[in-house]
């Protein structure tokens, strides 16, 4: 089978691989449809140190099931998937609890569990983590239930009321997940800040009001909309330590700070303001199986905008062309979509 193969920083290549056998409990998946996360882009160039030189990446992936384990029962050969991509151990506190995304020993899809992931024509992975989706869905808008997953399992983290006030920095994918999970917890004020205005103008698609830092002063906008006291809640969703301090800043005194961009080592941020606040300040990392089933149906919604965030697709032999030129900026887009 054709896989790509990442070799090091801005190198990446097709090889042709043995098809996976799947264990007892996994099923062979045929990669329908795969994207390029911006955590794949930051491994590739090896900006985050979070990919290992001959590792096949991939954890956004729709598949088809091909070939079943000697104990998997829950699927049939041609049922349509959307991977959950963590694999737990199952038996620590963390997982006891549902909280697969703590596990220590945790293994993600195309990130560390081992040297498989989605990005080939095929790959296996264990039964429980899958879920079936509508064969009408297309796959690409399937696959996006990972990083919606990631914007639900953040807004359960601040649980905000219908009548707060919200604040996303960071309009990308991340930034639209969040802002399609706020809209379905009914949460009617939310502002998107980001500096590139295809971004704002289509995040505005889905019910936010975008706020361009570059030419307006975001901290008045919010100020202006709240009576001067901030936003009751802000989601960081950059992961660079200027972007982190601005989303302190927009936050009201008793107001919920959740960390979700992950890419800075560090950041500072004023003690003495968190304290006399009463900052509360989370972070959020993935998702539980939960949150990502809830994100299977909220993609499955015709009625959102979700076909808008696919920017195009690339086949596996493109790929590398599409990574590096993602990487060195010269192509912007919210989700590339590798369709094997």
């Amino acid at each position: 089978m054709n896989a790509l193969i990442y070799d090091g920083p801005w190198q990446m290549r097709l090889a042709d691989l043995p098809a996976p056998v799947p264990g007892d409990h996994e099923v062979l998946l045929r990669s329908v449809a795969v994207g390029i996360c911006g955590s794949d882009v930051h491994g590739f160039t090896g900006e985050s140190g979070r990919r290992q030189p001959g590792m096949v990446m991939g954890h956004e992936a729709v598949g088809e099931v091909v070939a079943l384990g000697a104990k998997a029962t829950r699927f049939r050969k041609g049922d349509r998937v959307a991977v959950y991509n963590i694999h737990a151990c199952g038996q620590c506190r963390h997982c006891a609890v549902g909280q697969e995304q703590r596990c220590p020993d945790k293994r993600v899809l195309g990130v560390n569990a081992g040297p498989w992931g989605a990005m080939a024509e095929y790959f296996a992975f264990p039964e429980a983590g899958l879920f079936p989706i509508d064969a009408g869905i297309d796959p690409a808008i399937g696959l996006l239930a990972e990083p919606v997953a990631v914007g639900v399992h953040a807004v359960s983290l601040m649980l905000p009321r219908a009548d707060d006030v919200v604040a996303i920095v960071g309009a990308g994918t991340i930034g639209i997940g969040l802002a399609v999970s706020l809209r379905a917890q009914g949460v009617k004020r939310v502002f998107a800040l980001d500096r590139i205005p295809d971004k704002l103008a289509l995040i505005a698609e889905f019910g936010v009001t975008p706020i361009d830092v570059d030419r307006e002063d975001a901290t008045a906008v919010i100020r202006s909309a709240t009576g001067g006291r901030g936003a009751d809640g802000v989601f960081e969703a950059v992961g660079v330590a200027a972007t982190v301090r601005s989303a302190y800043d927009f936050c009201a005194p008793g107001g919920t700070l959740i960390l979700v961009g992950n890419l800075a080592k560090e950041f500072t941020l004023p003690l003495q303001g968190v304290t006399s606040n009463e900052t509360t300040i989370r972070g959020s990392y993935g998702f539980t199986k939960r949150d990502f089933a809830a994100a299977v149906t909220l993609v499955s919604d015709p009625q959102l905008p979700l076909e808008r965030m696919i920017s195009g697709s690339c086949s596996l032999a493109e790929t590398p062309d599409i990574m590096t030129r993602l990487g060195r900026g010269t192509l912007q887009a919210i989700k590339m979509v590798i369709r094997p």
